[in-house]
């Protein structure tokens, strides 16, 4: 009994340490930090697709690579859904139709999230949330684990946060944490964080 309640601790603590961690690296001389008390200043209406992307380091990259921005549009990126309902949904829109996102802070812990299709809103989301650290930290975390985690199996966990650039611009920032282990030994896995900037319509 005693070597399982070791091993269960183990286990645990491994999982907890292995978590997805955010980081500014890549979007700290960009970001704006926001303060409980202007929390609003998130509201209004932004790009559907990004305009830059920026990627572990101070250095903005990929800004023109179209795959790497048409693929990562800002409602599928902040809802975090699955990859077919994701697809279900890149299915139906238009290419020559114009979209926007829209976000309201209804509370200090609701932001509602519209996608407009020229004028029509065709989403309307209401994501939970709390603010820390001068960004917004959605409450649509993701955390799936395989068989017995760290014994024959492995976890895979993801979260998100929204803050905004000095220009306005709305940055969405993902880490992302995929490891795995057969008898403790750690197994292959990886580990990122990624930040698309959306322009202020």
């Amino acid at each position: 009994m005693k070597r399982l309640n070791v091993l269960t601790v183990l286990i645990l603590s491994m999982i907890m340490f292995s978590c997805a961690t955010f980081s500014k690296k890549g979007f700290r001389k960009e970001v704006d930090k926001l303060e409980e008390t202007n929390l609003t200043m998130l509201n209004g209406n932004y790009s559907f697709y990004p305009i830059k992307r920026y990627i572990g380091n101070d250095k903005k990259q990929n800004d023109s690579v179209p795959n790497s921005l048409r693929y990562n549009n800002a409602y599928d990126f902040l809802i975090n859904e699955n990859y077919q309902k994701s697809r279900e949904f890149d299915s139906l829109r238009m290419k020559d139709n114009e979209y926007q996102i829209t976000l309201n802070l209804e509370n200090k812990n609701s932001l509602r999230i519209k996608v407009f299709e020229n004028s029509l809103v065709i989403k309307d989301t209401l994501l939970a949330g709390k603010y820390k650290k001068g960004m917004f930290y959605l409450d649509n975390t993701f955390l799936e684990c395989r068989g017995i985690p760290y014994l024959f199996g492995g976890c895979t966990h993801n979260k998100r946060r929204v803050g905004l650039t000095k220009s306005g611009n709305l940055l969405v920032n993902e880490a992302v944490d995929s490891s795995g282990a057969l008898l403790i030994i750690i197994a292959a896995g990886y580990s990122y964080n990624a930040t698309f900037e959306y322009k202020k319509q």
